[in-house]
C-alpha cells in the first residue's frame, strides 16, 4: 500500500527535506512496515507500534519477502532511498534512509540482522523471536498469495538511519 499522494505526507515529507536539508526530489516512498488485512484493532496496534520503534531510533531494519516486491507493485528499494514510515491510516511517522540492503534466503538471516529490527511486542531482539515472528508473518502472506513457504525463501534485508522524527528529535544522520 503506497500512500504518497497524501497532502499529509506530502507536507509532512517538505518538512523533513526542510529540517535535513535535502531535496524534495530525493528518490522516496511512503509505506507501513508491514501490511494488514484485517480489521483487528490488536494487530493494527502492533504494525503501528513497529513504526514508532523507527522513530524512537529502536528500529534499524526491516525484512520483506523478495516476491512481495513484485506482488504488491512496490519498486525496490535502493541505498540511499527515503522512507516516510507511515501508520496502516497513511498518518506519518518519521523518515529512514535506506543504507545497505541484502537479499538472502530467510533461513539465513543472522542474528545481527535480527537484533536491528528492535524489539518487538514486549520481547527482547534476539533470532529466535525474529525468526519466529517473521516466519509466521511470511507463511501468512504466502497463503493469502497463494504461494508456498519454503524456508529459504529470499528475503530482502533492509538497513536504515532514522533521520526524521518530529516526535522524537534526533538531529541530521547520514
Amino acid at each position: 500500500m503506497i500512500f504518497h499522494d497524501s497532502p499529509e505526507i506530502t507536507a509532512f515529507w517538505k518538512d523533513a527535506c526542510t529540517a535535513i536539508n535535502i531535496d524534495e526530489e530525493s528518490r522516496h516512498y511512503a509505506l507501513p512496515f508491514a501490511e494488514c488485512d484485517e480489521a483487528d484493532e490488536a494487530v493494527v496496534k502492533r504494525i503501528n507500534a513497529i513504526g514508532e520503534l523507527a522513530a524512537k531510533n529502536l528500529k534499524r531494519g526491516t525484512c520483506h519477502q523478495e516476491i512481495q516486491f513484485e506482488l504488491d507493485d512496490v519498486p525496490m528499494r535502493r541505498v540511499g532511498d527515503y522512507w516516510i514510515v507511515v501508520r496502516l491510516d497513511g498518518t506519518p511517522v518519521c523518515v529512514v534512509k535506506i543504507i545497505g540492503i541484502n537479499i538472502v534466503p530467510f533461513n539465513q538471516v543472522g542474528p545481527e540482522f535480527a537484533a536491528s529490527e528492535g524489539p518487538e511486542r514486549g520481547l527482547l531482539p534476539s533470532h529466535e523471536n525474529w525468526s519466529f515472528g517473521h516466519r509466521r508473518y511470511f507463511m501468512g502472506q504466502c497463503e493469502r498469495w497463494g504461494v508456498p513457504w519454503h524456508e529459504d525463501n529470499p528475503v530482502v534485508c533492509e538497513s536504515f538511519i532514522t533521520v526524521y522524527s518530529p516526535a522524537s528529535p534526533l538531529g541530521v544522520r547520514d
